[in-house]
């Protein structure tokens, strides 16, 4: 029988939710971190909890979050090069929190990015390169929006010299520092590509594909695809993958482990270990598993990942295949 992972678009919010509903607000002030690795979990748990409410608020999932909702997030943005792992857990759950209530509540305005993530614009000896991407990104939407110019992050020398997960950060923080409405409004920086590589975006049109390599040692891969709410995907996937040193018959193919088990601390700690997942930005993991056809919850860049608490050990890969 086909075993299919059920896309996982609803946020069930239980009685422990962490974070209850209440009446909107807005504090402006950001706090400042004399120790850094507190400072990079804000800043992670903020960009991360925006994406998330941004998310929620346009599904019309009711305003919510549970513990783990920030805590799985926390642990694979973790990186032992930023410091203290409980320094970097504890703030990262206050930045998570902000950014989940601005961006369910629209309050992501012009500043806003660029006081949290302009607080320390040198780069870091430990920032990863989708961080400096984001960081640069930042600065260079709020530096259009000043100049009153069309979105387009393309246009950057930065951007064009980075590698592949740069560029993918500096497009979520040049959307954030323009601001995400008004990115959308003018257009959202999109201009057509008709190649078979590089950025796609769904609006190119019917019969576009690209084909993407899913590592079983990275958690999520960036597609370069930016994908829109209500948009129906078609997936192909393939592979094998192990999920301990080869030999150990612990394997698991697109729709996870072939003896069935789980993986306690992976992204979908429900559903079988090594199956492909997927998540748009920092939102939601959700199964993608052997199904062929989803319907994009959200819109924003696509990754697909490995649904795995310990990567390090892993070898293969899956291969898929996406056309809209």
């Amino acid at each position: 029988m086909k075993l299919i992972l059920a896309p996982m678009f609803a946020l069930i919010v239980g009685a422990a939710a962490f974070v209850q509903a209440q009446q909107p607000r807005y504090d402006d002030r950001v706090p400042t971190y004399t120790n850094q690795t507190q400072q990079i979990g804000y800043e992670h748990g903020y960009r991360d909890g925006a994406d998330r409410g941004r998310q929620d608020r346009d599904r019309g999932v009711g305003r919510g979050l549970a513990p783990n909702d920030y805590q799985n997030a926390a642990r694979y943005s973790y990186n032992p090069s930023y410091g203290n792992r409980r320094d970097y857990m504890s703030s990262y759950r206050d930045g998570f929190t902000t950014g989940y209530d601005d961006g369910y509540n629209y309050y992501e305005r012009n500043g806003r990015y660029g006081k949290i993530f302009g607080q320390q614009n040198r780069a870091r000896t430990n920032e990863q390169p989708f961080d400096a991407g984001y960081r640069q990104g930042v600065l260079a939407g709020q530096q259009d929006v000043r100049g009153n110019t069309r979105s387009d992050y393309r246009r950057s020398q930065a951007y064009r010299g980075g590698n592949a997960n740069f560029q993918d950060g500096f497009e979520r923080g040049y959307q954030d520092g323009y601001g995400r409405n008004r990115y959308s409004t003018d257009g959202g920086g999109y201009f057509p590509n008709n190649g078979t590589t590089g950025p796609a975006d769904t609006r190119d049109g019917l019969g576009q594909s690209r084909t993407i390599t899913v590592p079983s040692t990275q958690q999520w891969t960036p597609t370069g695809i930016r994908v829109n709410q209500g948009d129906r995907l078609q997936f192909q996937s393939s592979g094998e993958i192990n999920l301990r040193p080869a030999g150990n018959n612990d394997r698991a193919n697109v729709a996870g482990s072939i003896t069935g088990r789980t993986a306690p601390n992976s992204p979908l700690p429900m559903a079988l270990a090594g199956a492909l997942i997927g998540r748009i930005d920092n939102g939601q993991p959700w199964g993608l598993g052997n199904q062929t056809t989803i319907v994009a919850p959200a819109s924003g860049l696509l990754y697909l990942g490995v649904n795995d608490d310990l990567l390090t050990d892993n070898s293969g890969s899956f291969t898929v295949r996406i056309s809209w």
